[in-house]
This record gives structure tokens, C-alpha cells and sequence, in this order.
């Protein structure tokens, strides 16, 4: 934004205007702007399924990367980053075009996808290029954090001889040395890596075919040797150490700018983190077993999570009262958003009828007036009144096709849906309730240690049920319980986050002399963090451990090696 003004000398003469002022704020929505997004992304996941992330979706690219870093170490490439992002983004982009050309058609979306598929659809030559505009591509993106909590990479700035790596590279150990050579041992008879990957040619589609047909990401089921490489990556223990990172460095140590004779080794997996991820990916395993539409169904996933079958040992009542606790966060979070849209919408409204901002009272009534949504509740009445209700199992709400649901039997997800679609204080609060009388009983030390995660902006699960019984100990109406959730959990974490957020300006409202200020920017719902039901699907179908059939009610079975790592992993 420019701001001019013109004006005349005594002379008569004209002064300049200014150009040069610029506007200090920026306009920008937001993505979580009461913090509750990252309570699942950055503290629940972490615990719940460590080192795989949302979008690390297939388990070959764990192979093809491990392959890239060794064929860069073993021949003698720059110790630069820049040159090893280059590297890896024209390779991701080689292997794009290889997997969009698949000869089964399988469907699988390569990084770069967006880019490819157009090119990918013509008959050659295709020119060279590079996956996506960030460091390191998909690499990057995707699979560098999983891999460097594998045990396979040591990423830069990992210390050797009291000196910081410059690039990544592989540990030497078996796990990483079977990754990198067995995806190599599938790829290096084609014409693509003999020759033509080390070129600045165009590609023929002959040979972009070739390596498709040895390469493709839907391939590594059928290859024994490279699959149970990837899965010891994942699920693998041989720790490395300070002679493992000699081992691999030291043969380069001087392309690397560094001595032999490492002193530490920045960054290694935990085997406790092993064995996080082993018994996450065997529950899922274990549900799929029960109710295999969990493989494409969300809704199927999230209730399966909530309410699983009778665990087959400890170890798995841990894993799985975890992820019952982070299935009623989202609820709690769908429940809260449906009261955050409201009040932002209803105080919009109000602030332009007004021709200004709300006073504290003003707002109160706002908050009050939000039990008249669907389902109307009496603001006056006592929330433990409508609590009652549930427990006997006499209240319903009509969902937004208009048919009735029952609350207290509906399944959990069911209710997560229709607040988010009614998109209601009233409903919200109703959910809300219905979680805290559902909670009732829940125990275990995967459940409470879960359960208790919050955020730096958010109390945990566990804290609000514990604050909402609280207070209706003092037989608050309905309408007190809203101004409740909106003076606790909406109004003062909102103004915190957007106040970190400056100089963008992601505020809803603020307080002004006194006033609450709504603003029309950006007042609708924020969607719920990844739960990972993607990855785990895709992954345990690339590592085999489940197969689609041709039954409709059962349309995924496990395999002989998926229901032995459910055995080994959870007894």
C-alpha cells in the first residue's frame, strides 16, 4: 500500500508526494488460530508414531533415497548442499516421470506430481528439471526427518572430530547399507542408471519406461530383499555410533572437510521411538484386522481408534488408549470450533449493527444469545439439566439433512461430523458433554499419559473435562457454560496466538479501548490436524503386511507377514 499527498510550496510550486510508505501489517488468515492444531502435530504425534510424517506416504522412497545419498558419496560429489539439493530434485523429478509412466497404470502419485503429469502423458523426449521449489525436494520435505530418526541419516551439522558435517550422508550401518543397495541392485541394469542418470540429455521414453517397470513405487512388494530393507529401516535396532559415522565419512573425509576420528554423533534414533512406531503400526494392523474399511475410510478409522477390540497384551492397552485420547482431542477441538465460528459470526453481526466494537457485557449477551442454534437450547436452563439428558439417553439433534440423531448412541465420529457440519455453538456444546460422559471411566497409562498432552497455547483433553466438571459443580445455565468456552478457551488464546503472530495480522477480534473489535477476516472453521490414517494405510500396504481382495465387506485382509508382526509386536 502507497499512501500519497501532494502539496504547494509558498511559491506556488508543487511538493512531491512520498512513495516510499509501505504497509506494516500484513493480511494473513491463519491456520490455527486457537492453537489446538498443534497440539496434535507437534506434541501428540511426535509420541503416538514417531518419525513418520503425514506426507511420508511410501515406503519405496525410503530406498530411492538412501540409494541417491550413496551414489553422491561414492562418487566423490561436491560437499555442498546446494549441489546435493540440486542433485536430488533433478533425480526425484527422473523418478516422477518413471512412476506416472508405471505399466500398470497403478495410480501412485510420485513427488513433483503436479508438475510431471502433464509432461508425464507425451511420448518423449522429456526434458530435465527439478521436483519442487524447496531444499532438498521431496527428500526434504518428506522423507529426511523420518530417515534421520530411522538411524539412516546423519544429517548435516551431525558432529565429527568436534566438526560439523556439511552435507547428509548414510550411516554405515547394515540397516543403511541394505536400503541404498538393494533399491541399486533393482535399478542397475536399466539404461537410466548406466548411463543416462549422469547426463544432461533429454529422456527417451524408452528409457524413462525401463526404469519405471524396475522402479515404480508399487513395485517394492515384490521385491523380497528390498522390502525387508525398508521395513529394518523402520522397525529396525542396530543403533549406530561414532564408528559407524567414521566408517562412512571417513573414506570422503577430506571431499567433507573434516578429520577422522569422530567425538559424537549429533543425531541418532531412540530405540525407544522404535518401539513407539512398531506398536502404533501393529494397532493399526490389529483394527485393520477387525474392520479392514479403516484402509480408505476416515470416519471407519477415527471410530476404530476410539473404540478397539480387547487388546491382545499391556503393551497394547498402552498403544491403544493413546490413540483413543488423541481421537476425543479432535473431538473436543471439532466441538470448540463449532463455538469459535459462531461467535466470530454472531459478533461480526453485531459490531455492524453497532457501528463499533462490543463492550464486555455486549459480549456476553453475544455468547449467550449462541444457544438458539440447532439444536435451540434454553439459555436458561442448567447445563447439568442437559447433561442428564444425555446420560438417560433422551436427547437428539437433527442433523443438517434434518434427520434426527440420537446423541448418546450415535457413534463418536458420527458426532464429530455433525457439530462440524451444523457448525452451532449450541451443537458444539452438546458434543462437548457427550465427550465428557463418554470419557467417564477411561484409565490406563496410554490413555493418561495421552490424554494429559497440551499445547503451549491449549490445555490438554484431560484438563478440560477436568475444568468442565468443575464448573458445573456451581449449576451453571447453558448460557453461562458458552460464555465459559468462549471467555476460557477462545477469546484470550485467540488474542495471545494473533498477538505472536504480528506483523501479520491473523486476528478475528481484539480488544480496543475497551471495546472487542471483530474483524471480517477469515471467520470460518480451521480443519483438524492429520492423524496419519493416510501413511499407515500406504505404507503397510508397500511393506506388505495387508492385501485388497475382491470382497465387499471385507476389502483388506492381513497377510501371513502382517499378522506375524501383529503377533511379534503385540502378543
Amino acid at each position: 500500500m502507497t499512501v500519497q499527498f501532494e502539496g504547494l510550496r509558498a511559491d506556488g510550486t508543487k511538493v512531491p508526494a512520498p512513495a516510499w510508505i509501505e504497509a506494516s501489517l500484513k493480511l494473513n488468515e491463519g491456520r490455527d488460530p486457537l492453537g489446538l492444531q498443534t497440539t496434535t502435530q507437534d506434541r501428540l504425534m511426535p509420541v503416538l508414531l514417531p518419525g513418520i510424517l503425514e506426507l511420508s506416504r511410501r515406503a519405496r522412497y525410503f530406498s530411492f533415497h538412501a540409494f541417491l545419498l550413496a551414489e553422491y558419496r561414492d562418487r566423490h560429489l561436491a560437499a555442498d548442499g546446494n549441489t546435493l539439493s540440486a542433485f536430488i530434485k533433478r533425480r526425484e523429478w527422473e523418478y516422477g516421470l518413471a512412476v506416472l509412466r508405471c505399466p500398470r497404470d497403478c495410480g501412485s502419485s510420485p513427488v513433483g506430481a503436479r508438475k510431471l503429469s502433464g509432461l508425464a502423458m507425451g511420448s518423449g523426449p522429456f526434458g530435465r528439471g527439478e521436483s519442487v521449489e524447496s531444499a532438498f525436494g521431496g527428500y526434504g520435505l518428506y522423507y529426511r526427518s523420518p530417515m534421520a530418526e530411522f538411524g539412516i541419516v546423519a544429517r548435516t551439522g551431525t558432529l565429527l572430530g568436534g566438526r560439523p558435517i556439511p552435507i547428509d550422508v548414510l550411516y554405515d550401518t547394515d540397516r543403511a547399507r541394505r536400503l541404498a543397495n538393494t533399491f541399486k541392485s533393482a535399478v542397475e541394469h536399466t539404461a537410466y542408471y548406466q548411463r543416462v542418470m549422469w547426463t544432461a540429455d533429454d529422456l527417451s521414453a524408452d528409457v524413462i519406461d525401463e526404469y519405471a517397470h524396475v522402479a515404480c513405487l508399487c513395485r517394492l512388494r515384490e521385491l523380497p530383499e528390498e522390502r525387508d530393507a525398508v521395513h529394518a529401516a523402520l522397525f529396525g535396532t542396530d543403533t549406530p555410533d561414532a564408528e559407524a559415522l567414521s566408517i562412512v565419512v571417513g573414506e570422503n573425509s577430506e571431499l567433507l572437510g573434516v578429520d577422522d576420528g569422530p567425538t559424537a554423533v549429533g543425531e541418532v534414533f531412540s530405540e525407544a521411538g522404535v518401539r513407539q512406531r512398531r506398536l502404533s503400526v501393529g494397532h493399526y494392523l490389529s483394527l485393520l484386522d477387525t474392520d479392514p474399511s479403516i484402509v480408505a475410510s476416515e470416519t471407519a478409522y477415527r471410530d476404530a481408534l476410539w473404540s478397539p477390540s480387547a487388546p491382545r497384551s499391556e503393551a497394547h492397552a498402552v498403544v491403544a488408549g493413546q490413540w483413543a485420547a488423541l481421537i476425543a482431542k479432535d473431538v473436543w477441538q471439532e466441538a470448540l470450533c463449532s463455538v469459535w465460528s459462531e461467535f466470530c459470526r454472531a459478533g461480526l453481526t453485531r459490531t455492524r449493527d453497532l457501528g463499533r466494537g462490543l463492550t464486555w457485557d455486549e459480549v456476553r449477551r453475544v455468547a449467550a444469545g449462541l444457544a438458539a442454534g440447532q439444536p435451540d437450547l434454553d439459555p436458561t436452563s442448567l447445563t447439568t439439566a442437559l447433561a442428564a439428558q444425555l446420560a438417560a439417553g433422551t436427547l437428539a439433534v437433527s442433523n443438517a439433512d434434518g434427520t434426527d440423531v440420537d446423541v448418546a448412541t450415535a457413534p463418536l465420529d458420527d458426532l464429530r461430523r455433525l457439530t462440524s457440519r451444523l457448525d452451532t455453538a449450541s451443537s458444539g456444546l452438546v458434543v462437548v458433554l457427550e465427550l465428557a460422559r463418554r470419557m467417564e471411566g477411561r484409565a490406563g497409562d496410554g490413555w493418561q499419559k495421552a490424554a494429559g498432552i497440551r499445547s503451549g497455547w491449549q490445555p490438554s483433553i484431560a484438563g478440560v473435562i477436568a475444568a468442565l466438571g468443575s464448573h458445573l459443580t456451581d449449576s451453571p445455565t447453558v448460557a453461562d457454560t458458552l460464555w465459559w468456552l468462549v471467555s476460557r478457551f477462545v477469546i484470550p488464546v485467540h488474542e495471545r496466538i494473533a498477538y505472536s503472530k504480528l506483523p501479520e495480522l491473523t486476528f478475528r477480534f481484539r480488544w480496543e479501548d475497551g471495546l472487542l473489535r471483530f474483524y471480517d477476516h477469515g471467520i470460518g472453521r480451521f480443519p483438524l490436524a492429520a492423524v496419519r490414517n493416510a501413511p499407515l494405510s500406504s505404507l503397510t500396504w508397500d511393506l506388505g503386511l495387508w492385501s485388497e481382495t475382491d470382497d465387499d465387506k471385507r476389502p483388506a485382509t492381513l497377510t501371513a507377514r502382517g499378522m506375524r508382526f501383529v503377533e511379534e509386536v503385540l502378543g
